[in-house]
């Protein structure tokens, strides 16, 4: 393969995956080497280490997200990088929230920032949506799964925080009930939400 069908493969290939990591052109004979110079020449972008996009994509919250599920295949985008795909919440695509079992190693990421939430067995497997942002499809926790997650982790995110997404979530009678005592006695704070959500859904 000539240098110019490398670059133009590598090309085709970031527009595929949305997010091109050096590891994606293993399969294809090409050397790292060609993200550098596509960079030189002002085609690709570097966001991060190991994570390269169109030079012409900008910044955003959902890129943001597509690099985090590129970065931590396994992982989950939880607590208010959630809430706000969930439109909740003040989008921070500097610093993205993402679950990851509670035995695993701590990715190893530069950009954005990541703010850890650990969890184990169906509290980390249940309530997982896939959405496809940028060529990524990219986990997050459903609504429901989030407001309990808000609530596990009140102390260390503050208990307002959780409180106030409660209340705007239930205000826009997005909260189906069933969904959130599940995932409530899941996450072990059915005790600690009951009197928020009988008082702000009028029970």
């Amino acid at each position: 393969m000539d240098e110019p069908s490398k670059s133009e493969r590598i090309l085709a290939l970031v527009q595929q995956l949305g997010v091109l990591r050096p590891k994606d052109l293993a399969p294809h004979g090409i050397q790292a080497e060609y993200l550098r110079r596509l960079c030189d020449r002002g085609l690709l972008k570097k966001l991060r280490r190991g994570s390269y996009v169109p030079a012409e994509r900008r910044l955003s919250f959902e890129l943001s997200l597509a690099l985090v599920a590129r970065a931590v295949p396994n992982g989950v985008i939880c607590l208010q990088s959630a809430l706000t795909w969930h439109g909740l919440g003040e989008a921070n695509p500097r610093e993205i929230a993402v679950a990851i079992e509670r035995r695993a190693a701590r990715p190893r990421v530069d950009f954005p920032a990541l703010r850890i939430a650990r969890l184990g067995g169906p509290a980390f497997t249940e309530g997982v949506e896939v959405h496809a942002l940028e060529h990524v499809d990219v986990p997050i926790y459903c609504l429901e799964k989030t407001l309990a997650d808000l609530f596990k982790f009140r102390n260390k995110i503050g208990p307002h925080i959780a409180v106030d997404a409660l209340r705007a979530a239930l205000a826009k009678g997005r909260v189906d009930l069933d969904a959130l005592w599940h995932y409530a006695r899941l996450c072990r704070v059915e005790r600690v939400m009951k009197p928020y959500v009988d008082a702000l859904a009028g029970h």
